[in-house]
């Protein structure tokens, strides 16, 4: 930015205050950027606007920074309409989730888009940073920013794709060493969109246009789809012909062009399970079926069911019947050592083994007995204890967690591949570990 438009755009709009855009709020005014929120949720503002962080499963967020920011006018909260209306960069930060068919749901842009255009004024700056497939942000937001500010992209405001990449629980997020991905709907746009990012994150990679900055978030988080389905099969395979596919993924790991994805009871978070079918859906419309994709897609929707097949089998080695046995699930998160819980195949697990009327009980050391009541679950009891654990997250507590603590005991479903020994028998993931 030219010094003489600093001051124009010293302001930033943060539009929708989760996972992506509290963060990056709050990054903005550690840069010295006065940050003004907007959110849809009441309870959200209220709580920001008492300095307190809204999301305790956002452990990223530093609450004494947040709460100084405010104290200082720095970080200022709102509805969207408001936080809008009041600064010049404008930034899309809202969830974009799929209908019950699979389809995109773009309603929460749309709306956004709609709130922005009502205040857009000529030299604004308007950022997607939500994940959307090729041609939304330069075709169906464009064209409602455009309607709603009676402005052009280009010539009355500028237009910018920035597909946020956050990784719940990584401390990268603290460092600001992800790289940022810029796409401009004009030469000016992306210029832009260079020096704003360049401003807050070290690396910033600009690419020739909008299509290829949303392209590129929805192949980052297809291809890992694609490889996540394909080694979810494989370790079906090799539990089968009893290998161990960690032995294996070592031994490829040794060739320069291998680049290991790891098996799992499923895949969970904002991201992979959805991204994929943004493009599987666009892709249809101009003939294309992503089989491939799709099919690997489909692989590790159904590992939560090949994870209760696996309890079923060792049960069975162990003449124990499931109805009349209790079971522990470790971990509802989606991730470890972190409190996300969405779209957690973990969850899928247990719902399926309560849906059998299973005796089901969960232990997650991020949350408490209260917390674990509250989603619906029934917190493990230490002295009924368990006959069958199933590790559903990779929590580091739970790696060499002591389980002759474990009343009961008689064998593990290891859904995360983390067990080294045990005391009793465990099944992993593509492998079957000795006692």
């Amino acid at each position: 930015m030219k010094n003489d438009l600093e001051a124009k755009y010293s302001t930033v709009a943060v539009l929708g205050l989760g996972y992506v855009g509290l963060p990056l709020a709050v990054l903005a005014a550690e840069k010295g950027f006065i940050v003004n929120g907007g959110d849809t949720s009441d309870r959200k503002i209220e709580t920001l606007k008492s300095g307190k962080n809204p999301l305790p499963d956002l452990e990223e967020i530093n609450e004494s920074e947040l709460s100084n920011f405010v104290a200082l006018g720095k970080m200022r909260f709102s509805s969207p309409e408001i936080a809008a209306r009041n600064a010049a960069i404008k930034i899309i930060c809202v969830p974009t989730p799929m209908f019950e068919d699979k389809s995109p749901n773009l309603e929460f842009v749309k709306s956004v888009a709609k709130t922005i255009s009502e205040s857009l004024k000529k030299g604004d700056v308007v950022i997607n940073e939500s994940t959307v497939y090729p041609g939304v942000t330069g075709g169906i937001l464009r064209e409602i920013l455009e309607k709603g500010s009676g402005l052009k992209a280009g010539e009355g405001f500028r237009l910018i794709a920035s597909p946020e990449r956050a990784d719940p629980g990584n401390k990268m997020q603290i460092t600001r060493e992800i790289p940022k991905v810029v796409g401009g709907f004009d030469q000016k746009s992306l210029e832009f969109g260079i020096r704003f990012y360049s401003k807050m994150i070290k690396t910033v990679v600009p690419v020739s246009s909008l299509d290829a900055a949303e392209a590129c978030k929805v192949l980052e988080n297809s291809y890992r789809a694609l490889n996540i389905g394909f080694i979810n099969e494989f370790a079906m395979f090799c539990f089968e012909k009893n290998l161990d596919v960690l032995e294996i993924l070592e031994a490829a790991k040794t060739k320069w062009s291998f680049h290991a994805h790891y098996p799992g009871i499923g895949v969970g978070g904002h991201c992979i399970p959805k991204d994929p079918y943004y493009l599987m859906d666009v892709g249809k419309k101009l003939g294309i079926e992503f089989n491939s994709l799709t099919s690997a897609v489909k692989s590790s929707e159904q590992m939560p069911s090949y994870t209760v097949k696996l309890l079923k089998k060792l049960a069975g080695e162990k003449n124990l019947r499931l109805d009349k046995i209790r079971i522990c699930l470790f971990g509802i998160a989606y991730k470890g050592n972190v409190r996300d819980l969405r779209d957690s195949p973990a969850i899928k697990v247990h719902n399926i083994l309560k849906e059998a009327k299973c005796d089901i009980s969960v232990f997650d050391p991020m949350f408490t007995d209260d917390e674990i009541r509250g989603l619906g679950f029934r917190p493990y009891d230490k002295a009924r204890g368990a006959d069958i654990v199933i590790i559903g997250t990779d929590h580091d507590a739970f790696r060499e967690f002591d389980f002759s603590k474990v009343p009961l005991l008689a064998g593990i479903i290891d859904g995360r591949n983390i067990l080294k020994k045990t005391i009793v028998d465990v099944y992993g993931i593509g492998r079957k570990l000795p006692k």
